[in-house]
């Protein structure tokens, strides 16, 4: 949940953010995504040192580390001093450990969904994996969403413009301790899945009996998971990294920097920006659910792809083209209406966590996952915005096919090959698809 709703309070503040921090020549809009972006860079490096971690020395002590470092780091950013209400010194300080802070977030962020992920599909009933995995995106990835949507319309509907600049921006930030503090509480009540322990005793058989034998086979067995993972399984990852991209622009470009991107051109308030927003991940909060019960009648992959056909490769063109030349009094209404769009787009990915999940067996599977799923959710979509941003400086937003919605259609175009190509490599023996239940797929 935290996680979320971190990633969620810097998008829904951004332009107060720039106003705080990167205004006045020092990056604007840009600068923002580039500090959004970083977070997802080093999300890959999160996800292998805590997927490491959860493999090596279980998924509950990853889970709990991670909730701590999280819960930490977004507090602090709301501390922070900011050129706007301290002057050009304290600004600068304020711009570094902001920059800090995100990178540690984005640490734990790449350990955080993923293991959670794991833990969840380890156990679970091979006949509800969809439905429980779906709780993910009720609790977390979409329902965080929702509510600091809902926090920040809050706070922009009582405070004027200038004390939200000055210091209402950061209120999202410091409440969060409240529900960072239930999490940490509930986590210390986990127990460890019944898959890691059985893989601890066969390990330790394992051992056992190469000592006996000599110790011989000892260092061959000896890899560590991240070392394993990219000897044994290169065709899982990279087929998850790339078929998880499309998911990582749909998430970011379209509903976050989309509306951004209507209101320099429509002058929408702050507050019907930020509840649009919100519209987007309330609706699959709902539905996340029903999505979830829909992968366990048909498949992981048949909604994973139907996910990625109508989110990323349809919807986008006509949806940016319509916010750029609609009408500045049907402004507010197409806005609504879009983010409700994208909302049932957006509930269809719930299925891309048993779809990254079954790609890896349970040795590797929390690196695996965190790797593959950093990677194609972090880097395609953690840098969305900031390219979206970078490229309409030289591609008219008005033009049919804008940078935002030309971004996510391309990941989205990459995606679909690379699940097309899964299916291919696993006809041919080369690769395995499913590690926790062979059908539905």
């Amino acid at each position: 949940f935290i996680e979320w709703y971190e990633f969620a309070i810097y998008s829904y503040v951004s332009w107060y953010i720039t106003a705080n921090f990167f205004a006045d020549g020092r990056g604007g809009s840009l600068a923002v995504w580039a500090g959004f972006a970083i977070t997802f860079a080093f999300r890959p490096l999160g996800g292998a040192f805590f997927g490491i971690l959860a493999d090596k020395a279980g998924r509950k002590v990853a889970m709990q580390l991670t909730i701590v470092l999280m819960l930490c780091t977004t507090v602090l950013q709301g501390c922070l001093p900011s050129f706007y209400c301290c002057g050009e010194g304290w600004g600068w300080f304020g711009v570094a450990a902001m920059l800090v802070f995100r990178a540690l977030q984005g640490l734990s962020a790449g350990g955080e969904l993923s293991t959670a992920a794991v833990y969840i599909s380890e156990i679970s009933p091979k006949e509800t994996l969809g439905l429980n995995l779906s709780w993910i995106s009720v609790s977390g990835a979409f329902g965080a969403w929702t509510v600091a949507a809902l926090v920040v319309t809050f706070i922009e509907t009582l405070l004027s413009g200038e004390d939200m600049l000055l210091w209402g921006w950061r209120l999202p930030y410091l409440t969060s301790i409240i529900p960072g503090a239930l999490l940490i509480v509930g986590r210390r009540y986990l127990e460890e899945t019944p898959d890691f322990e059985d893989l601890l005793k066969q390990e330790a058989e394992k051992k056992a009996a190469q000592q006996l034998e000599g110790g011989e086979e000892a260092a061959a067995g000896s890899d560590g998971p991240l070392r394993e993972l990219f000897r044994h399984h290169k065709l899982p990852t990279l087929i998850g990294s790339l078929g998880t991209a499309g998911i990582g622009a749909l998430w970011y470009v379209p509903p976050v920097y989309g509306v951004q991107f209507i209101q320099q051109y429509n002058g929408l308030p702050a507050n019907a920006v930020t509840f649009s927003e919100m519209l987007s991940y309330f609706v699959p909060t709902v539905l996340a659910l029903f999505v979830g019960m829909l992968v366990d009648t048909v498949g992981a992959r048949k909604v994973h792809t139907l996910a990625l056909v109508a989110g990323c490769v349809v919807a986008p063109v006509p949806l940016f083209y319509w916010w750029t030349h609609v009408s500045k009094p049907l402004a507010i209404p197409a806005v609504f209406v879009g983010q409700a769009i994208l909302g049932l787009m957006i509930a269809l990915t719930t299925s891309v966590y048993l779809w990254v999940v079954e790609l890896f067996p349970v040795r590797v599977r929390a690196t695996g996952v965190s790797v593959a799923y950093n990677v194609g959710i972090g880097i395609f979509g953690g840098l969305g915005p900031m390219v979206s941003d970078a490229l309409n400086r030289v591609i008219s937003p008005r033009c049919v096919v804008s940078a935002p919605a030309g971004f996510t259609v391309l990941t989205g175009l990459i995606s679909l090959a690379a699940v097309a190509g899964s299916q291919v490599l696993a006809r041919r023996g080369l690769m395995k698809l499913t590690h926790i239940r062979a059908s539905p797929y």
